[in-house]
């Protein structure tokens, strides 16, 4: 008998095809949407779309749009969640209002008269990729113009980032920096091997970051309660206080985005006062929620940590 034999870089293709296939085949005729994809929108929005199932056994009479930090891609995880919206039959998009800046993922379940059809397909009717929405531009071109020194704040309304600050570090590490195992090992695999910072003695301070939705005073709730805080303690500079008050409204049980927010400050109050150790440990607990912006504020939290703290350059006064 004679074997032939078969190349690794032909059977991969065949062996997707055949997944991707199977899957097609199996939602045919069945109440399951199809090609399901999200992207960031406009201001806070996300837009998630998806197609119809084509000539399903029962008609669709609506379909559930439920959204989760992490991918959804089982029954039990989606019995979890309350639905983010419920929408007609015939609707082929949703646009989501994102309270903050964290990825977020959506499946598409239809209701049928039998009632609801729950079953995840990955990228069939749940998303794989998370979606957010588009991220604010940060250090714009600084207007030098006459109006622009002379901009007054109404009470009760934060000002632009980045703020102008005069000296953003109130003190410096001077003990040695001793971080736990399991905090180095996801420190370097965020933001790379500390050995490589060859030239973490040119490295500046970062601007201080304000969510947008922090700008201005809310009405209630508990982003009120994060806005007083951050006004009267981050703003001004105290951020030994604002990492006090911070730690304290987290101690109390908080919406999800307000915490995630309140982590983010907690973790630059701690970079600014020069507890880099700290400010590490705190980025880490939101880097999965913001990878880009905990990233940044990682690799330069690591930088100083192998600065003398006599090396530490100023904050730049100029802004």
């Amino acid at each position: 008998m004679m074997h032939f034999p078969v190349r690794k870089n032909r059977l991969i293709p065949a062996v997707l095809f055949l997944f991707c296939f199977s899957r097609t085949l199996f939602a045919a005729g069945r109440p399951v949407v199809t090609n399901i994809s999200a992207s960031a929108g406009t201001g806070k929005l996300i837009n998630v779309s998806w197609t119809l199932p084509s000539k399903p056994e029962q008609p669709v009479t609506s379909l559930i749009v439920f959204r989760d930090v992490k991918p959804i891609a089982s029954y039990s995880q989606l019995a979890a969640l309350e639905p983010a919206a419920t929408l007609g039959g015939g609707d082929t998009g949703w646009s989501d209002s994102a309270a903050d800046y964290a990825d977020y993922y959506y499946a598409v379940i239809a209701v049928t008269g039998s009632g609801r059809y729950d079953i995840i397909i990955p990228s069939m009717n749940a998303t794989v990729n998370g979606a957010h929405r588009k991220l604010p531009q940060q250090n714009a071109a600084a207007d030098t113009s006459a109006s622009a020194k002379e901009k007054l704040y109404p009470q009760g309304t934060m000002r632009e980032t980045p703020l102008p600050y005069v000296d953003l570090l109130e003190g410096t590490n001077t003990s040695g920096t001793h971080m736990g195992k399991q905090a180095q090992d996801q420190a370097k695999l965020l933001a790379g091997n500390t050995a490589e910072y060859a030239a973490a003695k040119k490295a500046k301070p970062l601007d201080v970051y304000v969510f947008e939705e922090d700008l201005v005073s809310p009405d209630g709730g508990d982003d009120y309660f994060l806005f007083d805080a951050l006004r009267t303690t981050f703003i001004r500079k105290k951020y030994t206080e604002s990492a006090a008050a911070l730690n304290k409204l987290l101690g109390t049980n908080r919406s999800e985005g307000v915490t995630r927010r309140a982590k983010f400050y907690l973790g630059e109050s701690y970079y600014f006062s020069g507890n880099y150790q700290e400010a590490v440990k705190t980025f880490l607990t939101v880097s999965d929620v913001y990878p880009v912006l905990t990233k940044k504020w990682i690799d330069s939290s690591l930088d100083f940590m192998n600065i003398p703290a006599g090396d530490i350059p100023p904050a730049d006064v100029s802004q």
